[in-house]
């Protein structure tokens, strides 16, 4: 958990992705390794990065957060900055 499992690089920066608890890779999406534009096109379904197992699932599902209960937040910090959102 909160180790670097893989980089995420754009025009201007490369960003370590952290996992989000303890376990082992069994999948990795190698779609998107080969094109990696899949990740703009289509996020939220073919653009995932890899599927972890847990090693306690029970001791930390209560920990982990669904992006639509934490998007509000987001948006606010969007709306108080101007940002407008990506075209």
């Amino acid at each position: 958990a909160e180790q670097p499992f893989c980089e995420v690089e754009s025009v201007k920066a490369v960003s370590d992705i952290y996992a989000p608890v303890s376990g082992e890779v069994i999948a990795v999406n190698d779609d998107l390794v080969a094109d990696p534009s899949i990740a703009n096109e289509d996020p939220y379904d073919k653009g995932w990065l890899v599927i972890l197992q847990p090693e306690d699932w029970d001791s930390v599902k209560g920990s982990l957060v669904v992006g639509s209960d934490v998007a509000g937040a987001y948006e606010a910090k969007m709306d108080a900055e101007g940002f407008a959102g990506c075209a």
